[in-house]
């Protein structure tokens, strides 16, 4: 059960209905999502609804039932059930992704005075549902905010693509304009680099920035050289289209101006990759490896962010936070500080706010 009681909320798949009287124009906020519980069954269906997609694993369907349904869901639903446990809150039944997604469309909508749709690639709240009642409510234009700052196929691309399809699938009449990922953006930075400087310890000796990793293969060939090691991405020479979607060369951005923005010395930060599943190459330095190395190399006391997440979730708050966190004291570490994420702050808000206008700006 989670240690923090999440404030009231109530989850719908559009937040400010009222404003398409006058408005129709609406945002879509689309993030990964949650299993309905965290009950073995509901964990089991989320765990083979998330990896049947084929941009996450991409073996052909018959090979991706046989790995997923016969292998990997079996051996983890219970498993990953009783980590979700630890997240859940009992009293408003929802797990914090899916809590501070529907604050921060409901925020969003406030901000902007407009629908904001909230629809998730797994589980609930629906595409389809969610989409349904943006066209019933006149909507006509959608700017669609995929919440990943980096760009994945596993992530940014199917939130994405699963969205136009629905559309075209449902037969709406509706224009979505999918907005690049927003890693880059002055806005997004600046507020990350604020999230990170009010809860930096004074006395770290080093900040962990951590990065969900993909397999290897999901890079483009150029970028699978030197694995694990930093400003090697070729893609920081190339075209801007090349660019936008070289997620090794996105973390590697994101890192080094979260440093420059924090003004630490390049020995005390380091990019990690965390949540490798199975065992093909990942991106490496592998943080379940390092997280063992960092008190003998003399960070005793180390500090952690995941700019990648926008909302917390089980990667952040057990994986991170309780696994990794065990992993160092056991080691020899004597102090670590998890950093949350943006989630619904006011701050990302305005942010998210600024980065949609200068989007709509461009079309």
């Amino acid at each position: 059960m989670s240690s923090k009681t999440l404030s009231k909320v109530n989850i719908h798949n559009v937040y400010g209905r009222s404003y398409a009287a006058t408005n129709n124009r609406a945002v879509l906020l689309i993030n990964l999502g949650s299993p309905r519980s965290p009950k073995v069954k509901d964990v089991a269906s989320y765990l083979r609804e998330f990896l049947m997609d084929e941009r996450v694993i991409g073996l052909s369907p018959f090979w991706r039932s046989v790995l997923v349904k016969g292998i990997i869901v079996p051996f983890r639903a219970k498993r990953s059930a009783r980590n979700y446990s630890y997240i859940w809150d009992e009293e408003q039944e929802v797990f914090p992704l899916v809590h501070h997604s529907a604050l921060l469309a409901e925020a969003l909508s406030e901000q902007m005075k407009r629908p904001v749709g909230l629809a998730m690639r797994y589980g609930t709240p629906s595409m389809d549902d969610t989409l349904l009642e943006l066209s019933q409510l006149g909507v006509k234009e959608v700017s669609v905010l995929p919440l990943y700052p980096h760009y994945t196929r596993s992530s940014f691309e199917t939130a994405a693509v699963h969205a136009l399809d629905r559309l075209s699938a449902l037969g709406l009449d509706m224009e979505l304009s999918v907005m690049d990922a927003f890693y880059e953006e002055e806005a997004y930075n600046r507020v990350l680099v604020e999230q990170v400087r009010r809860h930096l310890p004074e006395d770290i000796d080093r900040l962990i920035i951590s990065m969900h990793g993909i397999p290897v293969s999901h890079l483009m060939p150029p970028c699978r050289s030197h694995n694990g090691e930093t400003k090697h991405c070729i893609h920081s020479h190339h075209t801007p289209q090349q660019r936008a979607t070289c997620y090794r060369l996105h973390c590697e951005t994101s890192a080094e101006r979260l440093r420059q923005g924090l003004g630490l010395p390049e020995s005390k930060v380091e990019l990690v990759y965390q949540s490798r599943l199975g065992n093909h190459e990942w991106m490496r330095p592998y943080f379940i490896e390092r997280v063992k190395c960092f008190a003998g190399e003399g960070a005793k006391r180390i500090a952690v962010v995941c700019p990648g997440f926008i909302c917390d979730c089980l990667e952040t708050l057990h994986e991170i936070d309780v696994e990794y966190r065990r992993d160092f004291m056991h080691t020899g570490g004597h102090q670590m500080t998890y950093i949350p994420c943006l989630n619904s702050s006011p701050e990302l808000v305005e942010a998210l706010s600024e980065i949609i206008y200068k989007h709509e700006k461009r079309l």
